[in-house]
């Protein structure tokens, strides 16, 4: 299918589902890491801030560590969702990138002069360069690895001196480290995103503000791991490696998830069309998202292609009304279910 005719489907708004199969609301690293501040002067904490960084020229009160512009914007939707819609969810979840220090997405990880997203350069934000992963015998993301070994690769050559030459990882703990530069084809090649340093756990990774936070939410950290990313809450980059979500919503009799948060040309696009793979059905709600757009090419960006996986996978996409508009069921019961369900969970 041309990819006009895919970007032309996932436009379409999706019928909305007038069954009650389990559900659960997925709130996607909806984080102050991801979020701005408002423009100066202006009293709205939920206030839309493109800084100069991210091709603007607003001067933001707060500038997150990887802040998308309109991240903060999208509170209110998603805290109507809850409030008014709520009744439609046996669990809500709240995913919370949390990284420690010298994570491998990362690019003072691995380059000499690591780009900070305050001065950018801006098109060098998610650039990619291959790592080599492992693929553990228990197929979880706790004991996955993955290690930039390959410096001579065109991803670290072509780069001009903005950025330095790439830096190869020579951790011995790292099982990566050691067993693909000494066999690289026994592990597998993975495009990893390079990023600015963003939602540390000692830094700028709390939930945004005005974002509802009841202790009934689970509340699922990832990232948690240095030489493993995952923008998914279901699984690695590499797609090898599962965290436990999965088996705590089939657990719990969960069939559809309506999926919210940032970004949604990232971690919730990744969350959306895993989540079909995984049997379940899926709903975006556009407007409850927030989109990065890193350039593809000077026609396409990374919007495009989320929103073209999304048709080609049968992720639908809805809107806050839509949602809204839906029908309830017993709302005791539901409500009942995921208060009896609140804590935290390291995904591993």
């Amino acid at each position: 299918m041309p990819l006009a005719a895919l970007f032309a489907g996932a436009t379409a708004m999706a019928p909305v589902p007038e069954d009650h199969k389990k559900s659960a609301l997925i709130i996607v690293d909806t984080q102050n890491c991801f979020t701005n501040g408002p423009r100066e002067g202006v009293d709205d904490i939920f206030d839309i801030c493109n800084p100069p960084a991210t091709g603007g020229t607003d001067t933001c009160t707060r500038t997150g560590s990887l802040g998308v512009a309109t991240g903060q914007s999208i509170v209110p939707n998603i805290n109507k969702i809850r409030t008014e819609a709520g009744c439609m969810f046996d669990m809500v979840l709240r995913s919370q990138d949390y990284h420690p220090a010298g994570h491998i997405s990362w690019a003072s990880t691995h380059f000499e002069n690591p780009f900070f997203f305050s001065g950018g350069p801006l098109p060098y934000v998610g650039y990619a360069i291959n790592m080599h992963c492992t693929k553990a015998d228990s197929l979880k993301i706790m004991d996955g690895e993955c290690c930039l070994v390959d410096t001579e690769q065109p991803a670290c050559t072509a780069l001009d001196a903005t950025l330095g030459a790439c830096t190869r990882n020579t951790d011995p703990n790292n099982v990566a480290c050691v067993q693909c530069a000494l066999d690289p084809d026994s592990c597998i090649v993975m495009p990893q995103g390079m990023w600015t340093d963003h939602c540390a756990q000692d830094g700028d990774s709390e939930f945004a503000d005005g974002l509802l936070t009841p202790d009934t939410d689970i509340v699922l950290q990832k990232g948690i791991h240095a030489n493993i990313d995952a923008y998914s809450i279901f699984m690695d980059n590499a797609k090898i490696h599962k965290t436990d979500l999965d088996d705590i919503l089939k657990a719990a009799g969960i069939e559809r998830l309506f999926v919210t948060g940032i970004a949604r040309d990232y971690c919730v696009a990744w969350t959306a069309t895993d989540g079909v793979d995984l049997g379940y059905e899926v709903y975006v709600i556009e407007d409850a998202t927030a989109p990065i757009g890193t350039p593809i090419d000077e026609t396409t960006t990374s919007v495009d292609l989320a929103m073209a996986d999304f048709a080609a996978k049968g992720v639908q996409v809805i809107s806050t009304d839509d949602m809204l508009a839906m029908s309830c069921p017993i709302a005791s019961s539901r409500r009942k279910l995921h208060q009896e369900r609140g804590r935290v969970i390291q995904l591993s």
